[in-house]
């Protein structure tokens, strides 16, 4: 099978599993040729993309600089049923949701390792630049038969790949937002390749600066003052034609800032949520080929966070003072004014202090025998977490560590030239549930034809508790330390997502159109909750983890591709979801129901992309969000939300022999054209709830990139 470079038809070439065009010769536009893509997520093994029994969605580097998308929340702006939310004006908290569920429930690798702790997924998706990624490939439906806890709403996989040439990339890109903020990123990588091809390594690094923006004009911002620095290298080394090593190191040093006064020490303002990580992440992995028929894979990963948190809102402070002073009642003005330097001191407790560290070994073999292809692994997971105040005691009020041993087989079966099988399960002993939880899986392929494909599953997922939980922070500001527990009676979270999806390329049009249509369908048990009331722990310092309603979500997906012309790509896609609960939900006042909040029942996309790189290149990405139920708990309001329509478009021009043998590309586009936004926001300053947030994340911006490939 051949791929052409010009058919790749999804939005900026994301290529669904069941999207690979087959061209004769003569049907092509040019005589560039290249192979069809291969996936590793789906099955744990490198597979054809049009032939892998499991559905994937696969994004390339190539188009997140075309669409001018720089991170994971970006990215995600092109896979079906994939959205971004912000949850919190101040902090910036956020999540990604997949399959109508929340970050929680999906699990994130890097070259199929572990990307976020536990403390750090909180603010992933801001946290882990795209740019450095070659390829994004997605599963949806529960993955744990492979991967473990979180896959319930599928895996997200950020992969790279060896360079095959020695080269160097710089990038500059200015954004401006609104005209009231400006948003700054330069980058760079440079990769070696040895001529004799035993040996390569690439070097990268990126910084970026986004300033805060106010949109009611309260003093308080809408989204917080922004930084990350990231600086990394990997190698490859072959000391035989059948053994490779890799190496890989990535550092983040990131940061942001939300409330008002960010002038002044986080102490002295009136509202500041504050939060600044340090990551590193550092793996090894041997992989080698025995003989024609088996092969396998070594890896060890380790991620090490450290943060330094603050929330804290002035008023509770000099509330709380005047208290411990002996006070009774309301705290007045009089006192406020004569007691700043204790107010400080009093903030500075509230400082929080957080270290997560991961400790990953994964294993594999491969053995091929007739059409089965036979995969077994070992995996171990030790995750530590300490979380206590930065400055006062030294003890901390949360201290955890767990670990996760893991058993993997899995066949697949070449049933006829048709037809395809893969069965397989998966068992997990952690230390936080009794005994071992058994995740299996089926996947069923058939090609009726050259013009039909059929794909069929059913598989199960797991999530199981940590002690982590971001609401615990916000807690500590009203009353001092709060100690999050499990539940004695704690059981772990568990899914079953049955999936059943059909590709249709019409003969009479030459597979230059390919339709696309998806079900699934999740049913989730003991979900996961937070008691905060006191009731149940006898404490109201301390909260319990308990498990809360069962829930269901049903996916539709539909998604068409058409290769217009050699120049014109269109990808358009609409999918319906339905999330709820088995019980109906008192959220606030005059609001009880089954739905999830913040799930609009309909969303889509058009992105049209033009390619003329005599002349230039242009891409229009729309990205449709329907109506959803949105809160304000601290508030006590809710609304159906309005319908967003946000329009992206973009220009490029490649300039050849810029400085010598160089490639100078410039772009330049406007996102989110005609500013589709939430303009109900709060502007009540810091008697505003910061977590009544809905829709559209950025406003309207215009950037510039220049980008030199030497």
């Amino acid at each position: 099978m051949i791929y052409h470079a010009t058919t790749k038809i999804t939005a900026g070439a994301l290529i669904l599993a069941t999207s690979s065009l087959s061209f004769a010769k003569e049907e092509t536009f040019d005589d560039a040729y290249e192979l069809d893509p291969v996936v590793v997520t789906g099955t744990r093994t490198e597979r054809i993309i049009s032939e892998t029994p499991v559905k994937t969605e696969l994004l390339l580097k190539d188009d997140l600089q075309s669409y001018n998308l720089t991170s994971l929340k970006d990215a995600l702006k092109l896979v079906p049923t994939a959205r971004f939310e912000s949850d919190c004006q101040n902090c910036g908290l956020n999540q990604i949701q997949l399959l109508g569920l929340s970050t929680d429930y999906t699990s994130f690798l890097f070259d199929g390792s572990p990307l976020y702790c536990g403390l750090a997924k909180v603010y992933g998706a801001d946290l882990f630049p795209a740019v450095f990624v070659d390829r994004l490939e997605v599963v949806k439906g529960g993955s744990s038969s492979l991967y473990g806890p979180e896959a319930i709403a599928g895996v997200v996989n950020l992969i790279t790949t060896e360079p095959n040439e020695s080269s160097f990339l710089t990038s500059l890109s200015i954004e401006s937002i609104l005209g009231d903020a400006t948003e700054t990123e330069a980058s760079f990588s440079y990769d070696s390749v040895d001529p004799s091809g035993a040996f390569s390594y690439t070097v990268y690094g990126m910084r970026q600066d986004r300033d805060s923006l106010d949109l009611t004009t309260d003093g308080f911002s809408e989204i917080p003052e922004f930084e990350n620095t990231v600086i990394g290298f990997q190698t490859w080394y072959r000391p035989s034609e059948t053994g490779q090593l890799k190496l890989s190191y990535q550092y983040m040093d990131q940061s942001h800032r939300g409330g008002d006064n960010l002038d002044l020490p986080e102490e002295q303002a009136r509202v500041a949520e504050s939060l600044a990580h340090e990551i590193n992440i550092a793996s090894a992995e041997w992989a080698q080929t025995l003989a024609s028929d088996i092969d396998y894979t070594l890896k060890a990963s380790y991620i090490d966070v450290q943060r330094h948190s603050y929330y804290g809102a002035r008023a509770d402070l000099e509330q709380r003072a005047y208290e411990e002073a002996g006070y009774e009642g309301d705290v007045t003005e009089a006192y406020i004014s004569a007691n700043q330097n204790a107010i400080d001191a009093l903030a500075r407790t509230v400082w929080g202090n957080s270290n997560n560290d991961v400790f990953y070994i994964d294993s594999q073999v491969n053995w091929r025998k007739d059409r089965h292809t036979f995969s077994t692994g070992l995996q171990y997971r030790l995750e530590t977490l300490s979380d206590g105040p930065l400055y006062g005691a030294a003890s901390s009020y949360t201290e955890d560590d767990f670990s996760n041993t893991s058993f993997f087989l899995q066949d697949q079966w070449l049933i006829g030239e048709k037809s395809e099988l893969v069965m397989g399960g998966r068992i997990d002993d952690h230390d936080n549930v009794d005994g071992t939880v058994f995740s299996p899986r089926i996947a069923y392929r058939h090609t009726q034809n050259k013009n039909m494909t059929y794909r069929a599953s059913w598989s199960t997922g797991f999530n199981a508790p940590g002690a982590f939980n971001e609401d615990q922070h916000i807690g500590v500001n009203n009353g001092g330390a709060i100690l999050l527990q499990n539940d004695p009676d704690l059981k772990e979270e568990s899914s079953q997502t049955f999936s059943l999806g059909a590709e249709w390329r019409p003969k009479n049009l030459e597979d230059k159109i390919i339709l696309h249509s998806q079900l699934h369908y999740t049913l989730l048990k003991d979900s996961f909750d937070i008691d905060d009331s006191g009731e149940l722990s006898g404490d109201e310092n301390i909260w319990l983890r308990v498990n809360g309603a069962e829930s269901s979500v049903f996916v539709w997906e539909n998604n068409t591709n058409w290769q217009i012309n050699e120049a014109f790509k269109l990808d358009a896609g609409i999918s319906y979801v339905r999330a709820l609960y088995d019980e109906p939900v008192e959220r606030v006042t005059g609001l009880t129901t089954r739905e999830y909040l913040k799930r609009p029942d309909w969303t889509g996309h058009i992105a049209l992309s033009y390619e003329n790189h005599e002349f230039v290149d242009a891409n229009l990405l729309m990205s449709y969000t329907g109506s959803m139920v949105a809160v304000g708990e601290d508030a006590d309001i809710w609304r159906d939300t309005p319908k967003f329509l946000v329009m992206d478009f973009g220009l490029s021009k490649e300039f050849e022999g810029f400085l010598g043998d160089s490639e100078l590309i410039l772009s330049a586009g406007v996102n989110n054209i005609f500013d589709q936004r939430q303009k109900d926001q709060q502007d009540n300053g810091e008697e505003r709830d910061p977590t009544y947030l809905y829709g559209p994340v950025n406003p309207r911006s215009v950037y510039l990139t220049a980008r030199v490939l030497w």
